[in-house]
């Protein structure tokens, strides 16, 4: 489906671009084949300038937060009829503009990825905002897709750059010190992508070893808190062309995101427990509960009408298998 001129408006200047450092392999990059071997290159630029075999810096820490919740979230608000939003409140003003601002990723398939015959962004988080611009302007297509990469996702909130970000974001207790979420819309696994025959089950397995993680995620946390060695990038394909070149030894990620990378090689596999660790949510810039309680509604509404479910049937089952609506539990 062609979809009006909002949704193809995507802003260059924020296309993500693979920062890999150049360096000088000790020995030549293999395939996808290439087991759980040590994998042993210099980090990506992040860590820039590190030589082969010194140690990762450490990260700082996380923004200080109490315990929390992250499956909990607030009342959603009453109806409101899409175009008529109520005067004064964050959906007017997106209203007003004409176009609701979504920070998107443009590489992850079954999420967010060009649609290969024209060329228009596709996928669960995207029709995710375009049920936001329904529900805002009775029109799911007055969206304006902004691209960016993970890194990027709370930078853009803080700066007002996007009214904002569905990017399969994990709602946790630092990260609400910065940002609001919405309530849950995803339930999901930390997870493996590794050469097929792989036995890494754990961050145990690859002590000593490069794992791939897209950078400023809670993925990247783990790796750095665990024995195994921080590979940083700034898109989440990357992690895919790594492995392939024999340059780490895992990616690490979300098992939603992992199966769309390892659709497109099968030398590749996800492994590695299935137990739900992380939750996602639609993350939006601090101080606005009324579009906290709106979004909650919206998610209410497709959870309950059957258009969430149709959404995960057609985008994630066939690789995630079968699920339902996650629950939420509100608080005020």
């Amino acid at each position: 489906m062609l979809h009006p001129v909002w949704s193809k408006r995507l802003d260059a200047a924020s296309l993500p671009v693979a920062a890999l450092a150049t360096v000088l392999l000790a020995s030549g990059c293999g395939s996808g084949g290439g087991g759980d071997s040590g994998a042993s290159s210099a980090p990506s630029a992040r860590y820039v300038p590190i030589e082969v075999g010194v140690s990762d810096p450490k990260l700082a820490p996380p923004v200080p937060a109490p315990p929390c919740d992250p499956s909990r979230s607030l009342t959603p608000a009453g109806p409101a009829r899409a175009g008529a939003m109520p005067a004064g409140s964050t959906m007017r003003a997106i209203q007003d503009r004409g176009r609701l601002v979504v920070g998107v990723d443009q590489n992850t398939r079954m999420f967010a990825a060009p649609n290969e015959e024209n060329g228009e962004l596709e996928g669960f988080d995207i029709d995710m905002a375009r049920e936001v611009a329904k529900a805002i302007f009775g029109d799911v297509d007055r969206v304006q897709f902004k691209t960016i990469p993970p890194g990027r996702r709370i930078d853009v909130l803080l700066k007002n750059e996007v009214d904002m970000v569905v990017d399969a974001m994990t709602i946790t207790c630092e990260r609400r010190q910065q940002v609001d979420f919405s309530a849950v819309y995803l339930e999901d696994a930390l997870r493996f992508l590794v050469p097929k025959h792989s036995k890494v089950q754990s961050l145990d397995d690859l002590a000593g070893k490069y794992v791939c993680v897209s950078s400023n995620t809670t993925p990247e946390r783990r790796v750095a808190e665990s024995k195994a060695k921080v590979y940083a990038v700034s898109d989440r394909t990357d992690c895919l062309v790594a492995l392939q070149e024999g340059r780490v030894a895992a990616a690490y990620t979300n098992a939603s995101l992992l199966e769309s990378l390892r659709e497109q090689d099968p030398k590749l596999e996800v492994t590695g427990p299935k137990t739900v660790e992380e939750v996602k949510g639609i993350a939006i810039p601090r101080g606005q509960d009324d579009f906290v309680r709106f979004l909650n509604a919206v998610l209410e509404r497709m959870k309950t009408d059957g258009t969430w479910q149709r959404l995960y049937d057609t985008w994630l089952a066939r690789s995630l298998g079968a699920a339902k609506p996650p629950a939420t539990t509100y608080r005020d």
